[in-house]
């Protein structure tokens, strides 16, 4: 009820306003906002959209909400940010100054956020565009200058490493004890560093696009059983009780290797800072959505490193429980990961109590194309589909549909094979030999159960091969193979 009224002030406003809880979801969203954005009330406090717009300062790329490092602040009055970017629904970028207020709760914790911003004059745009430009600009040649060094490095160190680890053969057992331990000592230190440089390198090479997100659909619970294997060694050396509580048929939508990159650096560090015999919870965060969250019992973060934690020019590593040591470049590559999927990385963390690390990603409805002349049947295959969230668009033709999929770009293509004019095989033939369409998934279905024309499919490059009638058990699973959930 309260929300409510402040709703009804905050819509009488000139000034754009939102409103984030202590766990920096968007709670209210005025009118003035919604005007300028673009972006709906609904959409933006949505779990899974809450944030589809973001602030940034002027020398970044509209990335980071100013809004959230208040969240581990404590201060009574409003505290002008300064000028910032938002980005509207249409991509474009609003340049606007930006004041916050905190609202303290019990006892003194931020409880509510409240970020008021007024939109720039045409002088005040212009000065931020040049500054901006200016500043992506030097921070390009920083990102290109340190690949560089970094990149020159690898290449002796890693001759290095392996002319010490030739030494260590030792084929005529020469080598003194004291040597031998010497010789280890420098091969850790010489891995240590070249981790460092490919810490550096990944980061470079995500800021400047070289690594571009692969996408496909899978299913998060199956997902975090792999990776939580290919850390399950360390739990135990520690006693450490790794659960994965994922609930079963949660859609995410990302690169597989690099998430898995992000949650693996996250369950790595909770096993670091934890105590031996405690556990660690894997699990969907309350208010659901395509997202996990990875808790630790653990030492917990000082509140006055978690605004630092994910700034790679920040130092804010510190030794594990066992006296474990990384380099410092995880959690801000696993941010850059996340923020290149459109998706974001908090923290919240409580000294002696905790941590708590949320990667969450946008959600993304599937979109199958369904291709088939016959209306009955299309009808028959969409009542099917409509057992899984997914968007349908239906065509009537090979054709039709070639001309549709690169403008659409479905995530999955089910084709009928006897049509006329264009018919499936054709319409399979030509996607495949398409560099940029060939990558989608094509399930073909047919009355036709001979062993040729399946050994065909497959020759052409189908995905999939399907038999009418649908048999229902045996269909759904293979669409969920592509789409996931």
């Amino acid at each position: 009820m309260l929300d409510h009224r402040f709703q009804t002030i905050l819509d009488a406003l000139d000034c754009g306003v939102y409103v984030l809880n202590a766990k920096g979801g968007i709670v209210l969203f005025n009118a003035r906002a919604q005007e300028l954005l673009g972006w709906r009330r609904q959409e933006v406090m949505a779990p899974a959209g809450s944030r589809c717009f973001c602030c940034a300062p002027s020398s970044e790329i509209a990335t980071n909400d100013v809004a959230k490092p208040c969240l581990h602040q404590r201060q009574q009055e409003s505290k002008k940010v300064g000028s910032y970017y938002l980005l509207r629904r249409d991509q474009s970028l609003l340049a606007v100054e930006v004041t916050v207020q905190q609202v303290l709760g019990d006892p003194g914790e931020p409880l509510r956020i409240i970020s008021f911003w007024k939109r720039l004059n045409e002088d005040g745009e212009e000065l931020m565009r040049q500054t901006r430009e200016a500043a992506l600009e030097a921070n390009r040649q920083k990102d290109k200058f340190v690949s560089l060094v970094a990149h020159d490095l690898r290449a002796p160190l890693s001759s290095m490493v392996g002319l010490m680890e030739f030494l260590l053969d030792d084929p005529d057992g020469s080598m003194q004890p004291s040597q031998r331990d010497l010789v280890n000592d420098m091969m850790a230190t010489g891995r240590s560093l070249i981790e460092l440089i490919e810490g550096v390198l990944n980061i470079g090479r995500l800021k400047t696009g070289k690594i571009i997100p692969d996408k496909t659909f899978f299913d998060l619970k199956f997902f975090t059983e792999s990776v939580i294997q290919r850390v399950v060694h360390l739990a135990r050396e520690k006693q450490i009780v790794v659960d994965n509580h994922i609930p079963n048929d949660v859609r995410m939508y990302a690169d597989m290797s690099l998430f898995a990159a992000v949650v693996q650096n996250l369950l790595t560090n909770a096993i670091k800072f934890s105590q031996p015999g405690q556990t660690i919870l894997i699990r969907q965060p309350e208010e659901g959505g395509a997202a996990l969250e990875v808790c630790d019992q653990g030492v917990g973060i000082p509140p006055d490193t978690l605004p630092r934690l994910f700034n790679v020019s920040e130092k804010t590593t510190t030794p594990g429980t066992a006296g474990e040591t990384g380099t410092g470049f995880g959690l801000p590559f696993s941010f850059d990961i996340m923020e290149a999927h459109s998706g974001w990385l908090t923290v919240s963390s409580v000294p002696g109590q905790g941590s708590i690390f949320c990667a969450r990603l946008p959600h993304v409805k599937p979109r199958v194309m369904l291709v088939d002349d016959e209306p009955m049947d299309r009808f028959m295959v969409r009542s099917v589909l409509n057992q899984m969230d997914l968007e349908v668009l239906e065509v009537e033709s090979g054709a039709e549909a070639l001309a549709r999929v690169e403008r659409e770009m479905p995530h999955l293509i089910l084709s009928d094979v006897k049509m006329p004019d264009m018919d499936g095989m054709e319409l399979l033939r030509l996607l495949k030999k398409d560099d940029t369409l060939r990558k989608i998934p094509v399930i073909l279905i047919t009355g036709d159960e001979k062993t040729e024309t399946r050994d065909w499919a497959f020759r052409l490059g189908a995905d999939d091969f399907v038999v009418k009638p649908l048999i229902l058990h045996d269909f759904l699973p293979r669409v969920r193979h592509h789409l996931g959930g």
